[in-house]
């Protein structure tokens, strides 16, 4: 079984840490709630608040690790619909990772070492903030490090894939895909004891993903585009229910993503041809259908274009219908395009609106209605460059952010009840190589976003309305804020402790402060493991 508890601990006042390489966001990140903004200038960690700009935290980085972090990352809580009310946050470089507790104002915990002979793919948080999950490189196995226990689960060969495993809302269950040999096993942990609660081989040629239902009652995998249209629909606790496929005699492009609607009504397939089908929740059978055709008409709604001006301003005008969107070919890309739909999110909390592009089209914008208007394309947006995000606004039901890929402080924002959508620029020093934006939630009635690169970030605050708010806007330059270099090495397993208060000791062998706790690298100690049968 591919799955081992390891519970062997020493101690180690003197071990130096490893390193591993890391691959992820390197800007500005603000916390779930949106309150604060995690960043890294000069030597130090600045915890800034969203709403006044004043530093809430600063904390003295260990030496060079502001040249080498490599990923900023707070928990988030993944219960649906909530807000994480957590305020801790991991730092990653090649050699560590940092976890840091804003209410406690210090440093919480330090995982070094957590792998050997491979590279880490990647590191998050678990269900609670006591967990830490980290991915080896190649898909060769997943360690969840629980803090305050001291005790790691290794899951060996987890699907090297984005959406390899979900969390089931409400209970925290985690299921993950793996595949240890010929076929796609599918694993359901139990939560805090880590426990297998069950084990089973799907049907799947080459699972490439699984999302939990909102309400936790449904499991979705969808298949390998070269199985054809092909999404398993299991129970919560992972037995078959039903298969949805196209009949034989229908075009079978096979599936790209899928998503479910906040509410859980929908089960939106996203296929290889550019259409993206809605089951209906419980019979799972198709209700609606959208398409992405290259000439754009909406009878009842309008299509803006993007236009630039003498002096590069951009702005959206009304195009004439029929519209023909811009093909993949006409941004003479080199990239090799994956076919079918690229993006596709419904809005929060409703779900009554789809936002979608595709790979043949990709700097056209298709939102559509689930729900007073099934099946109907609102409106259409056409772009100069590609769409690469979306991100519907958390509480406002349809207000939807739009990034394209420019070298420019610009975005893009659409609002169902506005005259015309919007494009906002920030004051941030142009070219821009990379740029983020994001959306900051407020106690108040008030609509803030965040746009970030790799030295520069801004927050701009505008109405529902539309309206620009200029007074709010600030800006933060931390310089040279990460290094694209990496290293690896081997080495053992290190958790430090020693800035804990002494009612809250973190990893919890001892309240006494400055130790670290040392485990054995994998196949040193893999016969004190505890193997799940």
């Amino acid at each position: 079984m591919p799955y081992s508890v390891y519970t062997s601990w020493s101690l180690n006042r003197d071990a130096e840490p490893t390193s591993f390489p890391m691959y992820a966001s390197q800007l500005p990140t603000p916390s779930p709630d949106g309150a604060l903004i995690a960043f890294i200038a000069s030597t130090q960690l600045h915890i800034r608040s969203a709403r006044t700009s004043d530093d809430v935290e600063i904390y003295d980085l260990p030496s060079g690790f502001d040249q080498s972090c490599r990923l900023v990352r707070w928990y988030g809580s993944r219960h649906s619909g909530s807000k994480c009310a957590s305020q801790r946050l991991l730092l990653a470089d090649d050699a560590r990772i940092i976890i840091y507790d804003v209410t406690k104002s210090q440093l919480y915990a330090e995982i070094t070492g957590a792998t050997t002979m491979t590279k880490l793919d990647d590191v998050d948080f678990g269900w609670t903030p006591d967990e830490v999950m980290i991915f080896s490189d190649f898909g060769f196995k997943l360690q969840i490090w629980s803090l305050p226990t001291k005790r790691a689960v290794e899951v060996k060969d987890p699907k090297s894939i984005t959406s390899s495993y979900s969390y089931r809302p409400m209970t925290g269950h985690l299921a993950i895909l793996t595949r240890p040999a010929a076929h796609d096993i599918l694993l359901i942990i139990a939560p805090q004891s880590q426990e297998v609660l069950s084990t089973s081989e799907l049907s799947t040629v080459d699972a490439r993903g699984i999302e939990y239902s909102p309400d936790g009652n449904w499991l979705a995998v969808f298949d390998t585009a070269s199985a054809g249209c092909r999404v398993v629909i299991l129970t919560a606790d992972g037995n078959h229910f039903k298969t949805y496929s196209l009949p034989q005699e229908e075009s079978n492009p096979g599936v790209r993503r899928i998503q479910w609607s906040p509410t859980g009504d929908h089960l939106a397939i996203g296929d290889c041809e550019g259409n993206v089908a809605l089951l209906g929740k419980n019979t799972f059978t198709p209700r609606l259908k959208f398409f992405h055709p290259r000439t754009l008409e909406v009878p009842n709604g309008i299509v803006w274009q993007e236009e630039l001006g003498p002096s590069r301003s951009r702005s959206y005008a009304q195009a004439k219908q029929p519209a023909t969107a811009p093909s993949y070919e006409s941004f003479k890309a080199t990239k090799k395009r994956s076919s079918g739909i690229a993006l596709m999110e419904f809005n929060h909390p409703r779900g009554d609106l789809l936002a979608s592009t595709s790979s043949d089209t990709p700097s056209t914008l298709w939102v559509h209605s689930t729900d007073s208007r099934p099946g109907e394309a609102i409106t259409a947006l056409i772009h100069h460059s590609p769409i690469k995000a979306l991100s519907w606004h958390p509480t406002v039901n349809d207000l939807l952010l739009v990034q394209c890929a420019i070298a420019e402080p610009a975005v893009y924002v659409w609002k169902s009840d506005w005259s015309e959508p919007r494009i906002l620029s920030l004051p941030l020093k142009a070219p821009i190589e990379k740029l983020e934006a994001a959306w900051l939630a407020t106690d108040d009635d008030s609509i803030r976003l965040m746009m970030s690169s790799a030295e520069q970030s801004a927050i701009k605050q505008f109405t529902h309305e539309g309206e620009e708010v200029i007074d709010p806007v600030t800006q933060m330059g931390p310089e040279a804020m990460f290094d694209e270099g990496n290293s690896f090495d081997l080495s053992s397993v290190h958790m430090q402790a020693d800035k804990y208060p002494e009612e809250t000791p973190a990893i919890g062998l001892s309240t006494e402060l400055g130790y670290t706790l040392d485990v054995e690298d994998t196949f040193h100690y893999r016969h004190q493991s505890k193997t799940a049968t």
